[in-house]
């Protein structure tokens, strides 16, 4: 590679620690930092003032490129900032996403923030940089108010059209597409009721809105049945596991649990497998997301699933039309509804009660 072209590299990566309409440190300062000459250093300036990243004034210096005035790539581009797109719920809504982007001629430039607020601010920065027309984004999970108020900053001063995916952040009101994460919770826990399980547990690794919105759908699902709440068998635990083997060993009652995730349901299997127990004839277990994980489980996984797939192709439909200029609506709040996908991990007694809101899942 040419030496400018690694200095352009290396100093659009420098940008993306900028927010825009920041003046750039001197030349001499940026020589020095990135180990080249003031002719090398001038030359991928030049290039990247030509791309739109970089403006100069004169004597005033160089600034990096804002789209405060709402100024946008002129290659359709849109951002799409995920957790991880690994993670087996995230690939449906990425390529939902896509296919409408790709209907309209626009390209997708997905990224990954690893649940990390400041990887997510460096990926909105950068994204910001490259004039993307829009973004769609998983907000990182957070109870730190500070890091809700950074992100919605930065997109608001940009006056970049954004759409939230499957959770919304307290304090930003903007359109937000998502499942109905207390339905799940409500079904989850009626499923298993209507499996003549009483004792039912609820197991989650970290307390945020998602985890609280599934475990209010629990307990009104408990309360409709006229069934005791007992907050003992309520776990919000990192280590999933101990919080199943805890329970196992209380003196507690305890017949079934629901569980936050397949990820989740998978560490509790650990666990009643240890203890001796039978999945599903000692403790019925339900988890959430429907992974590929529920079938390679040694008792097929029950799980709640969601509608990724639409989620992302609703998302970005609401972002091409704000793109467009369509007016927005006051309550531009969208819910998918989850389903039970029913295998053997939560069967039950013999003459369960009937249940509608159940799949047959192979």
């Amino acid at each position: 590679m040419l030496r400018y072209k690694e200095i352009k590299r290396d100093l659009l990566l420098e940008l993306s620690k900028y927010t825009p309409e920041d003046r750039l440190p001197s030349r001499p300062f940026l020589c020095k930092k990135l180990d080249t000459t003031r002719t090398t250093l001038d030359k991928a300036i030049r290039e990247l003032e030509e791309e739109g990243f970089l403006i100069s004034k004169k004597g005033s210096g160089t600034y990096v490129a804002g789209l405060l005035e709402g100024g946008t790539s002129p290659i359709g581009n849109w951002g799409v900032i995920v957790p991880n797109v690994m993670e087996e719920i995230y690939p449906g809504l990425v390529r939902g996403a896509e296919n409408v982007a790709q209907r309209y001629g626009v390209n997708t430039i997905i990224c990954n923030s690893d649940n990390d607020p400041d990887k997510q601010e460096q990926y909105v920065k950068r994204l910001l940089l490259s004039g993307v027309s829009g973004m769609i984004i998983v907000p990182v999970v957070s109870n730190d108010i500070r890091v809700n108020f950074r992100l919605y900053n930065q997109l608001a001063s940009a006056k970049t059209p954004f759409v939230f995916c499957n959770r919304s952040v307290e304090g930003i009101n903007v359109p937000t597409v998502t499942s109905n994460d207390f339905y799940g919770g409500y079904i989850a826990a009626k499923h298993l009721i209507a499996h003549n399980y009483r004792n039912i547990a609820y197991i989650a690794k970290l307390k945020y809105k998602t985890s609280i919105d599934r475990c209010q759908g629990y307990l009104s699902a408990l309360m409709e049945q006229g069934l005791p709440i007992n907050r003992k068998l309520i776990r919000f635990d990192s280590d999933c596991y101990r919080a199943m083997k805890d329970l196992i060993e209380s003196s507690e009652a305890l017949d079934a649990v629901f569980c936050f995730n397949d990820e989740v349901a998978q560490k509790c299997y650990q666990a009643i497998s240890e203890s001796g127990k039978q999945i599903s004839d000692d403790i019925g277990i339900i988890g959430y997301d429907n992974t590929d994980t529920c079938k390679m489980l040694p008792v097929p996984l029950t799980s709640v699933a969601y509608k990724n797939y639409e989620i992302g192709e609703k998302a970005a439909e609401l972002l091409w039309g704000m793109i467009n200029h369509q007016p927005l609506l006051d309550f531009e709040y969208y819910l998918f509804q989850p389903s039970i996908v029913e295998r053997n991990s939560c069967m039950g007694g013999q003459n369960p009660i009937p249940c509608s809101c159940q799949e047959k899942g192979m």
